[in-house]
Formats: structure tokens, C-alpha cells, sequence
């Protein structure tokens, strides 16, 4: 088999490191230790820029099944992002705690087909008390507001931003070693100086592809921000990154 990197472009695995702020746990069925080869699941604890550990479970040779941010190595605290996903890989659930408390906008989510998720419904926390809960509506009418809108965009355009995606990904060895393939989508938010931020997994496949998918819009560089009334503002993107083995 070799690798095809798609017209949408859409590190080997270690069972361990010395390396406090980088580890990884081979577990069987019963979240207890052991060697990969007979694992059901991995466990990648990781210390991230803001400070928080990152807790993220995988199927051994699967997608997420959860993604936790905490205040401590230990992971006793919740702090920061809480993302759950379905036997799919898709989100199914999101939101953020603040020193183990839930606190502002929690989000569910329904995947239509194995690469179609949209959020369905909105839960608005204080202090860990459920204030709203709201359905949320995909009504693809254009606001009013369109016409005085620009979406971020990578600088010069679709076909810079697909150049950029063709030479930059690569097809990782662990999952052309086991003959993985399948779309990852990153979802990140490009700020109002451009500044790529918040990556993280909407639909996950297997853990080297997604993170070299995530390293690929991270390291994208400064966009053009959204603007909006002619002053810059935040915008919120996916991006799918298709992996295809060719059979030779």
C-alpha cells in the first residue's frame, strides 16, 4: 500500500516516555496498564501551553473516545476543554469547566452520515448550575448582515491554502502500518489579527493522523481575519484532511 494525500488533503507511537510533560499508557479493556500489542486503548497525557494536562483516550488503532482538559498532571481537576466522541469518532458533546465546575456554553452534537456532525443543542452553565438549554437552528438563509461580511482566508486565497495542504502533509508510518485511512476534521478559529488558535478534533480517525492533522493548521501561519462592518473579527473554520491508501 502506499499513500495518496487527496485533492482536500482534505513520530512512531511510543507506549511511554521519560518525559513527564509527554506520556503515553498502553491500557487493556479495564483501563489497566499494559504492553500495546495487547491494548484496547491509549492514554496520551500531555502538558499543554496554558498550563492545563490533556488527557486524550484512543482506541488503540481508532479514533478519540475522550478528550479532557485538567488543572493537574493527576487529572482530579477538571479545567478548560471536555470533549466526547461517538464509535465513530465524530464529537458527540463539548463544553468547559473552570476548576472542576461547569461553566458557560455546552454543546451536543448529531452526526447525519459518518462525516456530517452538527451541534442540535445549547447548554448555558454558571458556576455549574444549568441556566439555559436551547435548540439550535441551521437555517441557511442569509442574514442581512452578509453583504458587510468577509470570511478569513488563508493569504491568497483557495489555491494557496490547497498548495499549502499539498506540500506540507504527510501520511504518517504508524497508520501505513496498519493500513488506516479515513477523513480527520480539525476545527479551529482564526482571530481577529489572523493568529490560527483553538484547534482541535471535530472528527477523529486514528491518533498520528490526527495530529498531523492538527499540526498542519497550526503551523499554517497568520491569515486574514474575518472582517465585519469593515473591523476585524473572530471566525470559526473545519477543515477535512482526507488519508487514502492506494493498493498497488
Amino acid at each position: 500500500m502506499k499513500p495518496i494525500l487527496l485533492f482536500f488533503l482534505c513520530a512512531c507511537f511510543l507506549t511511554s516516555t521519560a518525559q513527564d510533560k509527554n506520556q503515553f499508557f498502553a491500557l487493556d479493556a479495564n483501563m489497566n496498564q499494559t504492553v500495546l500489542d495487547s491494548s484496547k486503548y491509549m492514554l496520551w497525557i500531555h502538558q499543554k501551553e496554558d498550563s492545563n494536562w490533556q488527557w486524550d483516550y484512543y482506541k488503540t488503532w481508532g479514533p478519540l473516545v475522550k478528550s479532557t482538559d485538567y488543572a493537574d498532571h493527576d487529572g482530579k481537576i477538571l479545567n478548560g476543554n471536555f470533549y466526547i466522541y461517538n464509535t465513530m469518532g465524530n464529537l458527540d458533546s463539548t463544553g468547559i469547566y473552570d476548576h472542576g465546575r461547569k461553566t458557560g456554553s455546552f454543546y451536543k452534537f448529531k452526526s447525519y452520515t459518518k462525516d456530517s456532525i452538527v451541534s442540535i443543542r445549547q447548554y448555558d452553565y454558571i458556576n455549574d448550575s444549568l441556566v439555559k438549554a436551547i435548540p439550535i437552528s441551521h437555517n441557511k438563509e442569509k442574514s442581512n448582515d452578509s453583504a458587510r461580511e468577509k470570511e478569513s482566508e488563508f493569504p491568497g486565497g483557495i489555491a494557496a491554502w490547497f498548495s499549502y495542504l499539498g506540500h506540507n502533509l504527510t501520511y504518517p508510518d504508524r497508520a501505513i502500518s496498519k493500513e488506516i485511512q479515513g477523513q480527520v476534521q480539525v476545527h479551529f478559529k482564526v482571530d481577529t489579527v489572523g493568529n490560527v488558535t483553538e484547534a482541535y478534533i471535530q472528527k477523529s480517525v486514528e491518533y498520528s493522523l490526527d495530529q498531523a492533522s492538527i499540526k498542519l493548521i497550526m503551523d499554517s501561519g497568520k491569515w486574514d481575519p474575518g472582517m465585519k462592518d469593515g473591523a476585524p473579527v473572530k471566525t470559526y473554520k473545519v477543515q477535512p484532511v482526507n488519508f487514502k491508501l492506494e493498493t498497488q
